[in-house]
């Protein structure tokens, strides 16, 4: 299992790379550096690029869709079989909301990308002006990046039920030690265990010989 949710992970990760640092790139760069040139110039650019970087689209889109659906249904039958927060972990953290909104602007962004690389007629709208919907198609893929890093903050929940966390247990281990500390400085036991450590300590030891005084003996 941990190989396969391994796998998911860089599948998902390869997968927005592609999408959207093609995304950037084509805002940022490509597109304006063809603000110099002549329209004929710029169509065979566009065109030749658009050849190039087309699989490359599908490619990222299907490792996402793919890797993104099967991580949230592994990990929904992890939440149920683990009994997170008695079966409301998911409900108490909007876990299905937040991913529902990710998902529905996910498909905004793979509908953009593909219109912008596309050849049809319906899509032609977005390839007129180019850089405003990559800039819209790139905003709207940054606002899915934010909400996949807030769900995988979320996937850190109780490992297991009934632990805690780590802060909670450090806190709770000191206050531990704090009330054996009191119980054994105000307790009875604790009171006589230091009193016969006075008392051992005032008494000399057995065997030891007075020490001779300095004084001169009235025999002498």
């Amino acid at each position: 299992m941990e190989a396969l949710l391994l796998v998911l992970r860089w599948s998902h990760i390869l997968g927005a790379i592609l999408l959207v640092g093609g995304l950037a790139f084509m805002r940022f760069a490509f597109v304006p550096a063809l603000n110099d040139t002549d329209e004929e110039t710029r169509s065979r650019l566009h065109e030749s690029v658009r050849r190039r970087w087309l699989p490359f689209v599908i490619i990222g889109i299907t490792l996402l869709l793919a890797s993104g659906l099967t991580n949230f249904l592994l990990f929904n039958s992890t939440v149920k079989a683990e009994g997170w927060a008695e079966g409301q972990w998911m409900r108490e953290n909007s876990y299905h909301a937040i991913f529902g909104v990710k998902f529905l602007i996910a498909l905004a962004v793979f509908y953009l990308a593909s219109g912008l690389v596309g050849r049809g007629t319906g899509t032609a709208w977005l390839r007129s002006d180019r850089s405003r919907w990559l800039g819209v198609t790139l905003g709207l893929a940054v606002a899915v990046i934010m909400l996949s890093g807030w769900l995988r903050n979320l996937h850190t929940g109780p490992a297991a039920p009934g632990t805690e966390p780590q802060g909670v247990r450090l806190e709770q281990a000191a206050q531990a030690a704090a009330d054996t500390k009191d119980r054994y400085e105000d307790s009875a036991a604790g009171s006589a265990f230091r009193a016969e450590g006075d008392e051992a300590a005032a008494e000399p030891s057995a065997g030891t010989e007075p020490a001779a005084s300095d004084e001169p003996s009235a025999e002498e």
